[in-house]
């Protein structure tokens, strides 16, 4: 193995850990965790082509405030994670998620299910990786009640085909 794949390997790991404690810290409502994982120029879009999107940290800290002042207890799961680099210092990772979320007023509002794409950018900093951009492609979401179907969208865009064999 060369000192480039092993290098690659490290640098594949690192992102995956910074996702992972991204959804962790999601999980325990860790706000300034959350926020430690991403670029001070972060770009965030969870509703793409809605114009709710955030750039930098401090719109993006607005949004988790209010995303998660009604959140009670939430479950994080991904899979399907590939990490595809563009160069040595920038990579793009697509993976999928299933949340389940419990509402400060449950059982008044339903549990919310929630199938996504995460397509994120990540570049290498002096302190090491971060997380530049995230968008959310939800698939479909089940919250129960009058609209057990919820914020589908299903004009995300293609995956390319680039792979990381």
């Amino acid at each position: 193995m060369t000192t480039d794949q092993m290098q690659e390997m490290m640098d594949r790991e690192a992102i995956r850990k910074l996702k992972f404690r991204y959804l962790r810290s999601c999980d325990t409502l860790d706000i300034p965790e959350i926020l430690s994982g991403f670029t001070e120029d972060c770009h965030v879009d969870f509703w793409p082509g809605s114009g709710t999107d955030t750039h930098g940290l401090v719109e993006l800290e607005a949004f988790y405030n209010e995303a998660l002042s009604r959140v009670r207890s939430s479950s994080h799961h991904l899979s399907n994670i590939d990490i595809v680099f563009q160069s040595p210092d920038s990579a793009q990772m697509y993976c999928y998620l299933y949340s389940w979320t419990r509402d400060i007023d449950y059982p008044a509002v339903a549990d919310h299910h929630r199938w996504a794409r995460y397509i994120d950018s990540y570049v290498r900093t002096p302190d090491g990786w971060k997380q530049s951009g995230l968008t959310y492609l939800l698939a479909g979401e089940h919250s129960g009640g009058d609209d057990p179907r919820l914020g589908e969208q299903m004009s995300f865009p293609r995956w390319n085909g680039a792979s990381t064999a």
